[in-house]
């Protein structure tokens, strides 16, 4: 077994790998990726502690 799966992932990396898995599966990776890319560099940055938190933050301080 591999360190990864054993390791413990929080919400940001489980939000990512989501992310990845949606521009793997669309027909235009390209312009999927250019659609999350902006969500992509908010999560990574993100200082919430849940994906809850994350959701009130994003609401409150709008989608830039």
């Amino acid at each position: 077994m591999s360190v990864e799966a054993t390791a413990v992932k929080n919400w940001q990396s489980k939000r990512i790998d989501a992310i990845n898995r949606k521009i793997k599966r669309s027909r235009s990776a390209r312009a999927m990726t250019e659609a999350y890319i902006d969500e992509y560099d908010r999560v990574y940055k993100s200082k919430c502690k849940t994906k809850t938190e994350y959701k009130k933050w994003i609401r409150t301080s709008g989608k830039v």
